[in-house]
């Protein structure tokens, strides 16, 4: 009895661990090349949701944050911060990337993709308060977090 005890306390434990799992993107894809102006858009407005996300969960401290700092300091910390900071250089990079993709194939200056990033943000940040409220389970965020973003 007392060893499901312990195996279960630590199952729950490890499961508040690793609260940060930001994508970090590729900078330059090689098929970037056969974008569309409009596919160069959409990217960008994908990489500008990563970084919005990032901004926001180094904002918000959670359960699982407080956990982490607990249980596993320094290295969850230092792992978090680690992802951070990829996840928001790679994203950066790849929108730098995509703008001179752009510019290269004479593509015009839409601002459609700045009304998407913001019903993106938005749609992101009420799935991220929906999960951190609890009213949708890790599965269902993960799995409308990655449909949101194309992905």
């Amino acid at each position: 009895m007392r060893r499901y005890y312990l195996f279960f306390t630590l199952v729950t434990l490890a499961g508040c661990a690793g609260s940060a799992n930001h994508k970090v993107v590729q900078t330059n894809p090689v098929n970037d090349q056969a974008l569309s102006c409009q596919q160069a858009d959409a990217e960008i407005s994908r990489a500008q949701a990563i970084i919005n996300e990032v901004n926001d969960d180094k904002a918000d401290i959670s359960g699982a944050d407080v956990m982490d700092g607990i249980l596993y300091f320094p290295f969850n910390l230092i792992a978090k911060n680690s992802n951070y900071s990829n996840a928001l250089t790679a994203a950066n990079q790849r929108i730098i990337s995509l703008k001179e993709l752009k510019n290269q194939k004479n593509c015009l200056d839409d601002t459609s993709h700045q009304v998407a990033d913001n019903a993106l943000t938005n749609r992101l940040t009420e799935l991220n308060k929906m999960h951190s409220e609890g009213l949708i389970s890790e599965e269902e965020y993960k799995s409308l977090k990655l449909k949101l973003l194309g992905l």
